[in-house]
């Protein structure tokens, strides 16, 4: 396997809790890891989000194949720390979500110097690992995939950075409450957006929000849409460290999920 590295510092995107190459709820439409059309690029990553009443871990990585094709997969541990008991389910019971992801560039690039975009089209496969417990919150499926179609553009000399991505999905939390409901289960779009700021006096630097609409499958735990605040620095092209402020709304009844995120990730 060829490495080589030459594209420029930030075009790999940070990590998704998803695993796919993006920001940390949306994402984009960029090629993880740092290899040119003519090589290769990996990244590996870890986050960690704790909020009101749950946390949840996340591992993964992402291989990019000549700056056109990325391969991703993840594994989260979703927490429910006491609120597992008020639930039913048990005090600290952990729900496990695995998703691989295959993504596409088809033209276009994040970092040209042209009006146009890059545009990337991606699929996820989806398993949750306790199917009873799956079921019991009123989900369908323990298993699922999602589609979606990503626009993503640097504008360098004003130092912004735009995402749009519409996502074909019934997960449900992402897929961690499996897939599909009494209400629905049919696959509807959902929105991702992305913008950060690059400051010029700050190299290295990208601070930003993301906004994630989310489908309403169940009754019983209705969702709400995300929003993230967010701060990334990209130390160098092997380590980029990022910091949040999330808002993720209701999750299993409970409302006002906020808290904070932290998320490391290295590469080459």
């Amino acid at each position: 396997m060829r490495v080589d590295g030459k594209r420029a510092l930030g075009t790999s995107g940070l990590s998704s809790l998803e695993g796919a190459s993006g920001g940390g709820i949306a994402t984009w439409a960029t090629i993880g890891g740092y290899g040119s059309n003519k090589s290769m690029g990996m990244a590996f990553h870890y986050s960690y989000v704790n909020i009101t009443n749950y946390w949840d871990q996340n591992a993964g990585a992402v291989l990019g194949i000549h700056d056109r094709v990325e391969i991703s997969y993840s594994h989260n541990f979703f927490q429910t720390r006491g609120t597992g008991a008020l639930l039913g389910i048990g005090r600290g019971y952990q729900f496990d979500l695995d998703t691989g992801g295959i993504k596409v560039r088809l033209f276009g690039h994040i970092a040209d110097k042209t009006l146009i975009p890059q545009i990337s089209i991606g699929g996820m496969y989806k398993h949750d690992g306790d199917s009873k417990v799956i079921h019991e919150v009123g989900s369908k499926h323990v298993n699922g995939g999602d589609a979606y179609v990503a626009v993503t553009k640097l504008f360098p000399k004003i130092g912004l950075l735009v995402d749009t991505t519409m996502r074909l999905t019934k997960g449900n939390q992402w897929g961690i409450l499996g897939f599909g409901g009494d209400r629905n289960d049919n696959y509807y779009p959902q929105f991702e957006g992305s913008l950060g700021y690059l400051p010029w006096f700050a190299p290295g630097l990208v601070v930003g929000v993301e906004y994630r609409t989310k489908p309403r499958n169940q009754n019983f735990t209705p969702e709400s849409n995300w929003f993230d605040v967010y701060a990334s620095y990209f130390v160098n092209k092997h380590l980029n460290i990022t910091a949040a402020y999330v808002s993720l709304g209701t999750i299993a009844t409970f409302r006002n999920q906020t808290g904070v995120y932290f998320s490391a990730q290295t590469g080459f």
